[in-house]
Parts: C-alpha cells; structure tokens; sequence
C-alpha cells in the first residue's frame, strides 16, 4: 500500500504460496520501484528482501507503541477487503488472487466515482489481445486511440 499525506493512495494484493522471502521477492520485483520504502512487521523475509533489492526498510514490531499507528491504513485495507469478499463472493476461495485483482482495482480508483464505469469500458476496448477483432475493426480502434 502507497501512502501519502497520511493517507492510502494506491495498493496491490496478491496470493502468494509462503511466507518465504523468495515469494515475497518475486512479488517485489514485479510490484515495487527502487525508491520504495519498506516498513514490516519484523517478518525476516521482509528484510532479504529490502536488502537484496536495495530498499529502504524500517521494522515496527506489533509490540511497539506506534504499531496501531504504523499499520492502521493497512488493517482497514484488509478489513475492507475480506467484507467486500464475504459480502460479495461469499467467502469462496476459488479465484481469490481475481477477487483480490477486483478489489485493489476498485480501491485504486475509489475517487474517479463518475468516469469508473467509462474507464473500465475503455480499457476493455483498447487491451490485447483482441482475438475477435477482424483487422479492418483493429484499424478503426487505432484510429479512435490517436
């Protein structure tokens, strides 16, 4: 989760298989930019991460008196997630990494209100591939993206 102001901007969520410090590198990798600054919990995997990757990190243990302070954005993002998940899918955990997809896109977005709809229509229109796009539709979609 990117924080600013003291406030969430921006996050991602992903299924991983451990709690290994491969998995969370590979995650890292993908996810994050050589600026970033990690704060954990203390997890040393988070730390052979930070290292190996040249990020900046910092530990807050759950035992520390600023921890409810450090990590209140991220409990309620998890909060939120698991209600939108038991609300919406009923808990079901057959496609959790697109429910998980689903509901960081949504956060993510949370302040376009009136033009979600319109965006998400739009990058449905302009994403590849397009396997049922005849070539001269192909053409006319470029045309409209200039």
């Amino acid at each position: 989760m990117s924080i600013s102001n003291g406030a969430p901007t921006h996050c991602f969520m992903e299924v991983i298989k451990d709690t290994t410090a491969k998995s969370f590198k590979d995650v890292f990798v993908r996810r994050l930019d050589s600026n970033t600054k990690l704060i954990s919990d203390g997890n040393p995997s988070y730390g052979v991460c930070a290292r190996d990757l040249g990020l900046a990190h910092s530990i807050t243990l759950s035992k520390d008196e600023q921890a409810h302070v450090t990590f209140k954005w991220l409990n309620i993002l998890i909060g939120n997630c698991k209600k939108f998940i038991d609300g919406t899918y009923h808990g079901r955990e057959e496609h959790k990494q697109l429910y998980l997809e689903e509901f960081a896109y949504r956060f993510n977005r949370r302040h376009f209100e009136m033009s979600l709809v319109e965006r998400l229509l739009n990058t449905c229109v302009f994403a590849s591939p397009h396997p049922l796009l005849r070539e001269s539709d192909s053409k006319m979609a470029l045309a409209y993206e200039t």
